[in-house]
């Protein structure tokens, strides 16, 4: 009679172990719920995600900029959002999602001979001159999308 207990006890405890992972596995965890209760009634309503936009397509756009050795721009620009909108617009676009922007940047040094001594051993040395200026390319790119 011991041995019949245990055996069913064994069994219910198998049985609710597997019915817990059931029930983990019939709700997926992704989906959202609303629970109302209506005089003491609890209904569950499934909400269906939905997009409110539409996609347009991707849009590019670059841009240069000149700096010097402090950073500040002395010609050209980096990319900005008005310049991104004003592409999206010629898609009649809305708005632009999933902005990404890649920066390139190059140095360059120049050297420049300035003039040239001679001292009283007759040893020449010259005068150089030398600038460093950085540019960087900028690239990005965006999708434009419409609302609905």
């Amino acid at each position: 009679m011991k041995n019949a207990v245990k055996k069913m006890v064994f069994s219910v405890s198998v049985l609710a172990v597997c019915f817990s992972f059931f029930a983990c596995a019939y709700y997926p965890a992704s989906q959202d719920y609303i629970v109302m209760r209506k005089n003491g009634v609890v209904m569950q309503t499934n909400i269906v995600s939905t997009r409110d936009f539409t996609t347009l397509g991707l849009i590019f756009v670059e841009s240069s900029a000149v700096l010097d050795p402090n950073g500040t721009i002395l010609s050209g620009s980096k990319i900005t959002f008005e310049m991104l909108m004003r592409e999206a617009r010629k898609l009649n676009a809305d708005d632009i999602i999933n902005i990404k922007i890649d920066e390139i940047e190059r140095i360059s040094t120049t050297v420049e001979r300035t003039g040239q001594s001679t001292n009283a051993s007759g040893y020449t040395s010259s005068y150089e001159e030398r600038s460093t200026v950085r540019t960087v390319d900028y690239k990005a790119n965006a999708l434009a999308i419409k609302y609905k």
